[in-house]
């Protein structure tokens, strides 16, 4: 598990009330918020994966990230509103949930985890910067090819199972983050780049 403000409590022993940190237990495709909410805690995922995304005009949704055990997700708050989005669990999860303000406190006036925190963003900024160089520089095949070896971790779920992450992601969701169509990405994945995501095999039988 990565460094993050629970550690750092832990580390200081430091005790905190329940209406700032708890966790929580939840099942697989239960959406965590949505749009219009747009005043969430701070999330971090102990187990499990997460689907962040936004819908289409016509209501289907668009994949932003899959996240796997240690990142964060939700609104910080810095933004004047400019939030819209959802979060979804891909698989049974437990996570750990932060009242906004306190997290922002915490990692702001603690320069350990200032440090820590930055360089979180730093690596979710460079993974985004990495994926849109894909979508605007690469063949199909090498998008998908690019992308792939983000999902050949092992997870485990909030019941101790373990799941190949490339086994719960779909067609659409590699399409997503690769620019591509569906039809496109199943193209390239019948040619040998990757394996077929169990999900999407299930969807075309």
């Amino acid at each position: 598990m990565k460094y993050g403000p629970f550690n750092y409590l832990e580390e200081e022993g430091i005790a905190v009330a329940e209406k700032f940190v708890e966790t929580v237990l939840l099942e697989k495709g239960q959406l965590i918020y949505q749009p219009p909410q747009r005043i969430t805690p701070i999330f971090e995922i102990l187990s499990g994966a997460v689907k962040i995304g936004c819908y289409s005009p016509e209501g289907e949704e668009v994949c932003y990230d899959v996240l796997r055990p240690g990142d964060f997700f939700g609104n910080l708050q810095y933004l004047n509103g400019q939030f819209s989005e959802f979060a979804k669990t891909l698989t049974t999860a437990e996570l750990r949930v932060y009242e906004v303000d306190f997290f922002k406190q915490l990692v702001t006036n603690t320069p350990k985890l200032a440090d820590w925190f930055i360089k979180e963003l730093v690596s979710r900024w460079c993974r985004a910067e990495d994926r849109l160089y894909a979508v605007r520089s690469l063949t199909p095949q090498e998008k998908v090819k690019k992308l792939m070896p983000y999902f050949q971790d092992q997870i485990l779920d909030a019941s101790g199972k373990l799941f190949h992450l490339q086994k719960i992601v779909t067609f659409q969701d590699i399409a997503d983050l690769t620019g591509l169509t569906r039809q496109t990405v199943s193209k390239v994945m019948r040619e040998g780049i990757g394996r077929t995501p169990i999900a999407q095999k299930r969807k075309l039988s």
